[in-house]
């Protein structure tokens, strides 16, 4: 919120915009590529997380079920193949479905 110009926000106020207004019109949008590369971001150690919770709490240990945890279990312990390469694919298309968008916007920002 600090690299928002203060002067935005003041001509907001002269207009007759409310704070709530203000953020929603002037401070949000100016937020959101920062927003989207921290959602992107969040999101890939997300999923990168396999091996710490795998170190930690063992595979056996269904509270910290990831899907990637899913994947391995169904894949190596269960030696159902089809099904760890059928999670593998779906993790595949939700992560290129969230980062694909993300980078057609920013590349065509610049």
């Amino acid at each position: 919120l600090r690299t928002i110009p203060h002067e935005l926000r003041e001509a907001a106020r002269v207009d007759g915009g409310s704070e709530f207004q203000i953020y929603r019109y002037v401070d949000l949008p100016l937020l959101k590529p920062i927003t989207a590369s921290a959602i992107v971001i969040l999101g890939h150690i997300a999923l990168k997380i396999f091996d710490l919770i795998f170190a930690i709490a063992g595979p056996d240990h269904y509270p910290t079920s990831m899907p990637a945890i899913t994947m391995f279990l169904k894949t190596f312990r269960g030696n159902e193949l089809a099904v760890g390469s059928g999670i593998g694919v779906i993790l595949f298309l939700i992560v290129s479905l969230l980062i694909v968008p993300y980078l057609v916007v920013s590349f065509r920002e610049e």
